[in-house]
């Protein structure tokens, strides 16, 4: 990785699939699905401001910024597998590069319809991203706190968050308060991604746990129900909002269907 560029984690052989991780998590987010996986080449960046990646202070991180940071890296034609705040993220270059983008595979999507809603389910991502919408200044004595002392924080992180891996669990510590709130706020909270997946001209698999809190199920039924044009396709399964870690194996043969299909 030169300065500048987004790390980017790859793997595999056949069909090209991207993985675009949520907020606070990077391309090791994808390491249990990966281990129940195959038949696909993998590309997985760590956005922009997060993991591995740099973190310029002075980017906008808005959905364009990111996107463009993810640009160069992108392979043509691929399935974008993409979780939360990634999923917001596939959506919108879908529709701006829709013939870059076979098909769509997006697991626990914040479809909020607005952004009162989005700030009233944020509570379910965690408390830095509660204090983050509430414009509390407890966010940001925490997550700078937190930057200040990286290193211990990532050696602690996988005996504070017992339900990740430690791989998972090190990296939600890697991004700034710069990435990590503007992010949330411009990505998550401002940008509506309801009427972008109502028109999107490519095949879009809707993957969603009963159980989820941070991106609630019965908004992703209404994106569902919505519309005039073809619907996306949901699956909803026993899980919360992180299937990917939680039902790798599940979330792996749901992949390999929406791969198969379009290699067809």
């Amino acid at each position: 990785m030169s300065d500048g560029e987004l790390f980017v984690a790859r793997w595999g052989q056949g069909p090209d699939v991207v993985f675009l991780h949520g907020l606070g998590g990077s391309s090791r987010y994808w390491e249990p699905l990966a281990a129940a996986s195959t038949g696909y080449r993998a590309t997985a960046p760590d956005l922009l401001g997060f993991g591995r990646s740099p973190s310029p202070p002075d980017a906008s991180y808005d959905v364009e910024s990111h996107l463009a940071a993810l640009s160069p890296h992108l392979p043509p034609r691929a399935v974008v597998v993409a979780h939360s705040t990634g999923a917001i993220l596939a959506a919108a270059l879908a529709a701006r590069q829709p013939d870059a983008v076979a098909a769509l595979l997006l697991v626990g999507l914040p479809a909020y319809p607005d952004e009162a809603s989005a700030r009233r389910a944020i509570g379910g991502l965690g408390l830095l991203a509660r204090l983050t919408v509430e414009n509390s200044r407890a966010a940001r004595v925490l997550c700078e706190t937190m930057c200040r002392f990286r290193p211990l924080a990532i050696t602690l992180a996988p005996w504070v968050v017992r339900d990740m891996p430690p791989s998972i669990a090190a990296d939600g510590i890697r991004h700034t308060w710069i990435s990590y709130s503007r992010t949330l706020l411009r990505v998550v909270v401002e940008h509506r991604v309801v009427d972008v997946l109502r028109a999107a001209p490519m095949p879009v698999t809707l993957l969603h746990g009963r159980g989820d809190r941070a991106a609630p199920l019965g908004f992703v039924e209404a994106l569902v129900a919505g519309g005039d044009g073809p619907a996306p396709h949901l699956e909803v399964v026993d899980g919360d909002h992180h299937l990917a870690t939680r039902r790798p194996v599940l979330t792996a043969e749901v992949l390999a269907a929406v791969v198969a299909e379009s290699t067809t």
